[in-house]
């Protein structure tokens, strides 16, 4: 995304706010890792560069929006926990990057019992 100034543009890689988003969601306790698609692990094979497992960010005009897919452990308040994830995404994000986030939106891939099992 291209933010203009007027001493000229800052461009923010989709790749930096994926990982933004990653340190966020691996900072979450009760998230035991995230979730990457069959599709993305494909991709990530083929293509050769690392994507960010389970985060996918999307342009929208001037703004952003991001979906994240993650796995819960067991025992947490699930919707507790998505809204505090999109809550800290967009409060970090915006504050760290100074983009306007349209949207967080959080798909639940499964519940585990085991702890951080292979967070980004």
């Amino acid at each position: 995304m291209m933010i203009k100034q007027t001493i000229g543009h800052v461009q923010i890689s989709d790749e930096v706010i994926s990982k933004l988003v990653g340190k966020i969601t691996g900072a979450t306790r009760e998230i035991s890792s995230m979730s990457a698609g069959l599709v993305e692990s494909i991709s990530k094979i083929w293509s050769g560069r690392s994507l960010q497992n389970g985060i996918t960010i999307r342009r929208v005009d001037n703004s952003v929006e991001i979906n994240v897919k993650i796995i819960v452990l067991y025992g947490s308040k699930v919707h507790e926990v998505c809204r505090e994830l999109q809550h800290k995404v967009i409060d970090q994000v915006e504050h760290l990057t100074g983009l306007s986030i349209q949207a967080v939106n959080v798909f639940v891939d499964g519940i585990t019992s085991e702890p951080h099992s292979s967070k980004v």
